[in-house]
C-alpha cells in the first residue's frame, strides 16, 4: 500500500474549500448561497410545447427589454421540445404570452403554474427542515451502528462535503435548487452513507485474519461497481430526457455520485486507515 498516502486528503480538502468559495461568492453576489426554483422562492413558469426547437436566446433577450425578472430555458423529450419561461409571478402571463404570439411562437400549448411567495418559503423552511432531519437520523444511526466517534464523523463528513460541493456545482452549471433537487440531495446522502458504512464494516469488522490491503481491495472494487452501476443508469436517464423532473434528479445524482467517488475513496478510506494503523488493526 502506499506510504504517503495521506496527501490523498489534500484533494477532496481542496475541492471543498474550492465549493464554499463559490457558495460564497454566490451569496455575496445575490443574497443567496445557491439559486432557488420557483418552488422554493415563489414565481410564474409558463412551459410552452412545441414539435420544433425555439430560439430561447432570441426569446429571452425579447422579454428581457419588457419584463424582469426573466429566464428562459429549454427541455426535450420523446413528444418534441419545451421551452420554459420563469418569471415574478406579479406579472401577468397574459402580457407575456402577448408578447410571445408578436415572436410568431404558437402559444396553443401551454402550461401555467404560480406559486405565491408566502407557499415558496414554506416550501423552502421545509426542505431545508428535511434535510436537517436526515442528518440528524444519519447520524444517529452511524454512531448505533460502530459506537465509535472517529469512523462515525467519518462517514458524516463524507457525507455533508458530498452535498456541499453538489450545491456549489449546481450553481457552476447553472442548476436552480428545485423540490426535484431536494429529493436529489437527499438520495444522495443514502448512496454515500451506503458506500460509507460499507468501507467502514469491511475495514473493521471483517475477519482479522485478512490484511487492511486485502479489506481495502474488496471494499473498492464493491464501492465502484455499485457507484458506476447507479452513474450509468443516471446517464441513461438524464440521456433519454423523459421527463424535466427526472432529468433535474438524474444531473444532480450524476454531480454529486461523481465526487462522492473522491470522498469516498480519497477522504473516508484515508481517514479509516489512519485510524485503522493507530489502533494496530492492520
Amino acid at each position: 500500500m502506499i506510504k504517503n498516502y495521506k496527501f490523498f486528503l489534500l484533494v477532496p480538502l481542496i475541492v471543498l474549500l474550492l465549493s464554499v468559495a463559490i457558495l460564497v461568492n454566490q451569496y455575496n453576489q445575490t443574497g443567496e448561497w445557491f439559486k432557488r426554483s420557483i418552488e422554493l422562492k415563489g414565481g410564474m413558469l409558463i412551459t410552452i410545447n412545441t414539435e420544433e426547437r425555439l430560439d430561447i436566446t432570441n426569446i429571452e433577450d425579447q422579454l428581457k427589454s419588457k419584463f424582469h425578472p426573466i429566464n428562459v430555458r429549454e427541455i426535450r423529450s420523446f413528444e418534441g421540445y419545451g421551452t420554459i419561461i420563469e418569471t415574478s409571478s406579479e406579472i401577468e402571463p397574459d402580457e407575456i404570452l402577448s408578447e410571445l404570439a408578436s415572436l410568431g411562437i404558437n402559444t396553443d400549448d401551454i402550461s401555467i403554474e404560480s406559486i405565491g411567495p408566502s407557499l415558496g418559503m414554506a416550501f423552502w423552511l421545509q426542505a431545508q427542515l428535511a434535510i436537517i432531519i436526515a442528518f440528524i437520523f444519519m447520524g444517529i444511526i452511524v454512531f448505533v451502528i460502530f459506537r465509535t466517534f472517529i469512523p462515525s464523523i467519518a462517514v458524516i463528513m463524507s457525507a455533508m462535503s458530498d452535498i456541499l460541493i453538489t450545491l456549489a456545482f449546481m450553481q457552476v452549471f447553472g442548476i436552480e435548487l428545485s423540490l426535484a433537487g431536494l429529493a436529489a440531495l437527499l438520495m444522495l446522502v443514502g448512496y454515500s452513507v451506503d458506500t460509507d458504512i460499507m468501507l467502514t464494516s469491511r475495514l473493521l469488522r471483517e475477519s482479522e485474519e485478512k490484511t487492511l490491503a486485502d479489506k481495502m481491495k474488496r471494499a473498492l472494487k464493491t464501492g465502484l461497481t455499485m457507484t458506476f452501476t447507479s452513474i450509468g443508469a443516471l446517464a441513461a436517464l438524464l440521456l433519454s430526457a423523459i421527463s424535466p423532473v427526472l432529468s433535474q434528479i438524474a444531473m444532480v445524482l450524476l454531480i454529486g455520485l461523481s465526487f462522492d467517488i473522491m470522498n469516498t475513496w480519497l477522504m473516508n478510506s484515508v481517514i479509516l486507515r489512519w485510524y485503522c494503523e493507530k489502533r494496530g488493526l492492520i
